[in-house]
């Protein structure tokens, strides 16, 4: 028990506004004058990472303490950063959604979508090729313009050979999930897994 009628260098535990402990600190004590302001001679129990003491009717509480940490709405996946001591507030999760298609499910994130419109989707999210990247990646697989434009004129349709001849000899640059594509994958004998390869190679030329 602190006999607090002389003058003496005593230990305050301090806590903010809300009543959450901050800390502790050496405070000389004066006759006739009171404690330092938001603090206690009422030291907190240990806590370890993760918890807080908090200042709940006279008593310290251990609280969960989940403050700076990014958390994610499971309706809209908005993500806020945690300003609150206690538990993660309903609604919200610390897993972070591995694309804007997740859906919520009870306790994870699932991703709904076939498979076909994954694949859908990562295509059309190619970067264009240049004109360059794209008959470089053309000649590395082994076709010279030259070729390319002989096999555009096998085709039988006359709308469809002059509209991929026209993409083939004009275009600046050039979109994964355009039709032409479609055209010269089949002209060519690729299957889609290829032209994905063949796309990604290119970009890096």
């Amino acid at each position: 028990m602190i006999n607090l009628e002389d003058d003496k260098i005593i230990t305050l535990y301090s806590f903010d506004e809300n009543n959450i402990y901050c800390g502790f600190f050496e405070y000389h004590w004066a006759t006739g004058t009171g404690l330092a302001a938001n603090s206690t001679l009422m030291k907190p129990p240990a806590f370890s990472e993760g918890f807080v003491p908090v200042l709940v009717d006279g008593v310290w509480e251990i609280q969960q303490d989940h403050r700076g940490k990014v958390v994610y709405s499971i309706t809209d996946q908005s993500e806020i950063k945690v300003d609150y001591v206690g538990e993660i507030k309903e609604g919200f999760t610390e897993s972070k959604p591995s694309s804007n298609f997740d859906t919520w499910s009870d306790t994870n994130w699932i991703d709904i979508r076939s498979e076909e419109d994954k694949l859908a989707y990562k295509r059309s999210q190619y970067p264009k090729l240049t004109r360059y990247q794209f008959m470089r990646g053309l000649l590395e697989m082994g076709f010279k313009s030259s070729d390319i434009e002989a096999q555009i004129m096998l085709i039988e349709d006359e709308y469809t050979r002059e509209l991929t001849m026209i993409g083939f000899k004009d275009a600046t640059n050039f979109v994964r999930t355009d039709p032409s594509i479609d055209v010269m994958r089949d002209m060519l004998k690729r299957t889609d897994e290829e032209i994905d390869e063949f796309w990604e190679s290119s970009l890096i030329l």
